[in-house]
């Protein structure tokens, strides 16, 4: 049985949760949670109607052969870390908040299994292939309903008003670094892109705020000496959390199910 553990009681490990609970029960065993917010413990406790312990971050890491950080940004530096401290596997869900600190991903491959789903995109398994040639530019186009993108530091910095919004307007242009640093909680697919292909400062980002679709879509570019690769996705969003994509939370499953099976289909 691998011991689990998920930090982060939000939408994502909410949903992780009770798969664990559902399908995977026979080889999981969900050994504890973790949350700032009591109340999101809380309720997930009510919601599996089982006995899972809430413990602090360092103690839950421990217990644990695999940490899942469904978290935020800001903290899943910290428990890689703690991991790799630990000797734990994690899986990483707000993959941005490793952008700052792509040493330490070195340092976990030497020492741990560290996993990062691909999310709300497709195309990395190509993406990885071209990187074993030469890859000229790649660039993402993510396109959000104007309640996925409200709140973000970069929407309340430059002072847009999203409800002025009418058809669709460009709200950001730059590199996923910097993408990421305003929608730390929006634009994590900017990040595993960057990771997987030719780092944060050389993929592009355009941001569109829509009031005319339901969907987050993420359309990819990458051009190379092996051609041209075009990818679109476009997502319903969480009826949970407009912010996170609902295949952002399937990936998280699929991932587990991987780390679960000794074949591996795909790049």
């Amino acid at each position: 049985m691998l011991k689990v553990g998920i930090v982060g009681c939000g939408t994502i490990g909410s949903y992780l949760a009770k798969a664990i609970n559902r399908q995977y029960k026979n080889k999981i065993r969900l050994i504890g949670i973790c949350d700032i917010d009591k109340n999101k413990t809380d309720r997930l406790q009510r919601s599996l109607k089982i006995n899972i312990p809430a413990y602090r971050l360092e103690v839950l890491i421990k217990k644990c052969d695999l940490v899942i950080e469904a978290a935020a940004g800001k903290i899943s530096a910290l428990i890689v870390k703690q991991a790799i401290a630990s000797g734990t596997d994690v899986m990483v869900m707000s993959v941005g908040g490793l952008l700052g600190h792509l040493g330490l991903i070195d340092k976990a491959r030497k020492k741990i299994r560290l996993y990062i789903p691909s999310g709300a995109i497709a195309g990395l398994d190509a993406l990885k292939a071209a990187r074993m040639g030469k890859i000229n530019s790649v660039t993402l186009t993510t396109r959000k309903p104007l309640a996925g993108l409200s709140g973000a530091d970069y929407i309340i910095k430059k002072k847009i008003d999203l409800g002025r919004i009418k058809k669709e307007k460009v709200i950001f242009k730059g590199t996923a670094q910097a993408a990421v640093c305003g929608f730390p909680k929006n634009i994590n697919v900017a990040a595993i892109l960057s990771l997987a292909g030719i780092g944060a400062k050389k993929t592009q980002v355009c941001i569109i705020a829509s009031a005319i679709t339901k969907r987050n879509t993420h359309t990819i570019e990458i051009e190379g000496n092996f051609g041209k690769i075009i990818c679109c996705t476009e997502n319903v969003p969480s009826a949970l959390n407009p912010k996170t994509s609902q295949l952002a939370v399937l990936s998280a499953i699929a991932t587990l199910d991987g780390i679960l099976d000794n074949a591996r289909i795909g790049t």
